[in-house]
């Protein structure tokens, strides 16, 4: 019962970081402050859920879910707050990185709303922008 405990209490705690690193995110108003919470959010990533954002960056499309669930133990709310992450970096990010931003987000979302027993009209709206997004690119 202790260790179920400590695990629901760490599965919060993740939750509540990715949900500050997405609202520090939106509060970005200027290329720098973008370039600050690129890095922000990269190291935040990095030292409280051990994901190296260049790695992530760096997975092929197809096993980043497969990677994010078993190797980082993300469950589905995870991964959406993550994919939230992704699309915020990528609509503020002029650089190579957009595309695959885009993509990555991309990706996560549509795995989540596939396998989540809740409908997100939210979810699939992101969805709906990002491939319009990427037909753009």
């Amino acid at each position: 019962m202790r260790q179920d405990d400590y695990y629901l209490k760490q599965i919060d705690l993740l939750g509540k970081i990715l949900g500050k690193i997405v609202s520090d995110i939106l509060k970005t108003n200027s290329t720098d402050d973008v370039m600050e919470g690129f890095e922000a959010a990269s190291q935040a990533l990095k030292h409280e859920v051990g994901i190296n954002f260049n790695d992530l960056l760096n997975k092929n499309n197809d096993e980043i879910v497969t990677f994010l669930q078993q190797d980082k133990k993300l469950n589905n709310n995870h991964l959406e707050k993550l994919a939230e992450i992704l699309f915020e970096l990528g609509k503020e990010h002029h650089s190579e990185y957009k595309k695959n931003l885009f993509e990555k987000s991309l990706t996560i979302y549509s795995f989540v709303n596939n396998n989540s027993s809740t409908y997100s009209i939210e979810r699939v709206n992101k969805m709906d922008k990002i491939n319009k997004i990427l037909i753009n690119l």
